[in-house]
């Protein structure tokens, strides 16, 4: 599905906490079942929302829990919120 050039991207709980995932994706939760494979997971699909500017929708995000992520350039991300 895309929209004026934005395909959207809904996650449940790739983050947890965005304010800390975003800026180290390296970070992850005791939920995760599996650590290696959820920091992994973090690291593709930030990487994938910011190249292809996906909208992303899902839990655990700012409100209203839409927005965009962007690659900072240093191993870290940013979520942009719509607001």
């Amino acid at each position: 599905m895309e929209s004026k050039g934005e395909k959207p991207l809904l996650w449940g709980d790739i983050v947890h906490v965005a304010a800390v995932q975003f800026v180290d994706p390296a970070v992850t939760i005791g939920y995760d079942v599996d650590s290696v494979e959820a920091e992994q997971e973090h690291w593709r699909v930030f990487d994938d929302a910011a190249k292809d500017r996906y909208l992303i929708g899902g839990a655990h995000l700012p409100f209203p829990g839409l927005g965009h992520v962007g690659n900072n350039g240093d191993k870290t991300y940013t979520f942009v919120s719509l607001s």
